[in-house]
């Protein structure tokens, strides 16, 4: 391995659920396929949030559920979009897997066409890849690597390969044994990577239940049998990509050179959880024993504010303005540093000074960081934030 260290800037969209009016449906996300002028748009309103804030970044890389229940307008008007918002970043390449809702999986209509895929494969630009060869083994062996960049290579894997098949098998995702060998005997005949993705649309473990305390049924079958082999398999972490939950998701496996993000909804009408839109700045050290990290950066849709940066007021609801994964410390010890920055000095600290000398607070997920401002607060402490929840200083409490 060439390099120690990489890094890659990536935006993350997931559950558009985009629809055709005609269809029948209302009310299941705010993305119809023909948005009159004074409709609100998420998707105006972030080609807005792009140019005002000169956004950029090397990869769009959309979940699934690009569409509602099949609906192949749906898809297409949303898939043309995704490029469009990706031209705008400056991004090098689109990426995107299919979800449960982008296959015929509930066989609507399925007398007239019932091949579950099909409609997909007829959609221009072509989906999931501009490549015939990539997009013919998506659809063929339900996975395909690509490396668009150097140093970065990406798993794409269909979780909804099976649905249309046998009954009720569109209650959860799945990767096949046969998928996972296949998967292990391409990477085995691969040169190792800086940093692996894995870009699929149900989440690989189960989790919280999806809607309250319920048992999570949602998840992808085997899916922990494939991240032991991936992880096992290579010698670089893992960073995975999901989304399904129309929640944020982020956790470490079980593995310590693996983390789990999970995407809120970029657009899907559910009472009580944020519309949210994140942009990813990983890095990879190899010569750190925890090689991973990285920050989040989520802007949440409103239709009367559009785009903007708004704290989360549960965990729940959707990520906060700024996180991330990778911190090497423990919440007690950050602050201690945190605590220690004080102790001579001034009364307060801009948040840019305590990056500079506590650079592992940005990598800290929002669980840790809560408990971390508790800490700070028994030791009269206070964080203090903008309008837009994002950390302007640190100082004592008064």
């Amino acid at each position: 391995m060439e390099t120690t260290k990489s890094r890659v800037r990536l935006a993350l969209l997931s559950d558009l659920h985009a629809y055709h009016p005609e269809s029948g449906k209302s009310g299941v996300s705010y993305l119809p396929t023909s948005p009159r002028i004074s409709d609100p748009d998420p998707f105006s309103s972030l080609a807005e949030l792009i140019n005002r804030e000169s956004l950029a970044v090397d990869l769009v890389i959309c979940a699934g559920d690009i569409c509602d229940k099949a609906d192949f307008r749906g898809f297409q008007y949303a898939w043309t979009k995704l490029h469009d918002i990706a031209s705008a970043m400056a991004a090098k390449e689109l990426i995107a897997t299919c979800g449960n809702h982008d296959l015929n999986s509930r066989h609507i209509d399925s007398a007239e066409d019932p091949d579950p895929k099909g409609s997909l494969q007829t959609i221009q630009p072509q989906f999931p890849f501009e490549s015939d060869d990539l997009s013919n083994h998506f659809w063929a062996r339900n996975f395909a690597i690509l490396e668009p960049l150097p140093g970065i290579r990406i798993l794409v894997l269909n979780t909804s390969a099976y649905h249309g098949g046998s009954s009720g098998e569109e209650q959860h995702g799945r990767v096949s044994k046969r998928t996972i060998e296949a998967i292990e005997k391409k990477l085995l005949a691969m040169e190792h990577a800086d940093l692996n993705i894995l870009l699929c649309h149900h989440h690989v473990r189960p989790l919280k239940g999806l809607w309250g305390n319920a048992p999570d049924s949602e998840f992808m079958q085997k899916g922990g049998e494939l991240l032991n082999m991936l992880t096992s398999t290579t010698v670089s972490p893992w960073l995975v990509l999901h989304g399904h939950r129309h929640t944020p998701n982020l956790e470490h496996s079980r593995d310590p050179d693996c983390v789990v993000v999970g995407a809120s909804s970029f657009s899907a009408q559910i009472p009580g959880k944020l519309n949210q839109f994140h942009i990813l700045d990983v890095v990879v050290d190899h010569s750190l024993p925890q090689p991973l990290a990285g920050t989040i950066e989520t802007w949440s849709w409103t239709i009367t504010g559009g785009w903007q940066k708004r704290p989360a007021y549960e965990e729940e609801d959707g990520f906060p303005p700024q996180c991330g994964f990778g911190s090497k410390f423990l919440p007690r010890a950050i602050s201690d540093q945190i605590t220690g920055l004080l102790k001579d000095g001034p009364d307060y600290k801009s948040w840019t000074e305590v990056l500079q000398v506590v650079p592992d607070v940005q990598f800290m997920t929002p669980k840790h960081f809560s408990q971390l401002e508790k800490l700070l607060a028994s030791a009269q402490i206070k964080l203090h934030r903008d309008s837009e929840g994002k950390l302007t200083q640190v100082g004592r409490a008064v």
